[in-house]
């Protein structure tokens, strides 16, 4: 462990990274002091001050703190797409009206991925996101099509620092079985899931770039009951068309997986 950070200018910005070194997705005031080693009255001072300017969120059921959209919208600006929300948009909606399922956009940061938009389907039956909740890259088809937009070497720092916790019983908790959907989503250019993130949901996903790399994905989720396979192939193929048109409007140059 590093010296506790001494000054507030340097607590903020402890506190801040606390939220991406890997000790957990939400985290409780005596979790952040033991960390930092710091008192508790001044983690209570320095989350009050993250929490005024929407750089942290409180959970009202568990009293724990996450990062906040205004995280968020630092992260974008930092990959060099900061309204990449709006511009993701049109595509949501386009999406959730060819296909009648919920249209979502994931961010991702650090080793893990954040809903920030989506377009609800218009049945009366649907599946719905939380905005601003993390999420494991290995769990499902939205951060799976992330890690198979990845760099080579970042892939693999990846899985073998990743710890697996199992969401439901579909979730993949080992290296080879992930390095394997992986692979086949970027031959495919979008990845599938059936359960993995929650038991009754069924989703489809492809990478989306900005100007130099993998910056989230865009997916098309429903009823797992409701999405067939032949159902799953034809969502991934228009996911991976818009995913690339929307990556081209970001200042993609490349070619997206196909």
């Amino acid at each position: 462990m590093t010296s506790p950070p001494a000054t507030q200018a340097q607590r903020l910005c402890a506190v801040l990274v606390a939220f991406s070194e890997g000790i957990g997705t939400t985290l409780g005031v005596s979790e952040i002091a033991r960390h930092l080693d710091i008192p508790k009255s001044a983690v209570h001072r320095t989350l009050a001050a993250l929490l005024e300017v929407g750089l942290i969120e409180r959970d009202a059921d568990s009293s724990r703190y996450r990062l906040g959209s205004r995280a968020a919208t630092l992260a974008m600006a930092a990959l060099g797409v900061p309204d990449v929300r709006t511009s993701a948009l049109p595509y949501l909606q386009e999406l959730s009206q060819l296909t009648g399922e919920t249209a979502t956009f994931t961010l991702m940061i650090a080793n893990e991925r954040v809903y920030i938009e989506q377009v609800a389907s218009p049945q009366d039956v649907r599946m719905s996101v939380e905005i601003g909740r993390r999420y494991p890259l290995y769990a499902g088809a939205s951060g799976r099509s992330i890690l198979a937009g990845l760099p080579q070497h970042e892939l693999d720092a990846y899985l073998r620092s990743v710890e697996f916790v199992a969401l439901t019983p579909a979730t993949l908790t080992d290296t080879e079985s992930l390095r394997a959907e992986v692979k086949r989503a970027g031959e495919t250019g979008y990845a599938a899931s059936r359960g993995e993130r929650d038991p009754w949901a069924a989703s489809v996903a492809a990478p989306v770039f900005g100007p130099f790399r993998v910056i989230g994905s865009m997916s098309v989720c429903g009823p797992a009951a409701r999405m067939s396979d032949a159902d799953l192939i034809r969502f991934g193929e228009l996911v991976r068309h818009s995913a690339a048109s929307l990556s081209r409007s970001l200042g993609f140059r490349g070619r997206p997986a196909a």
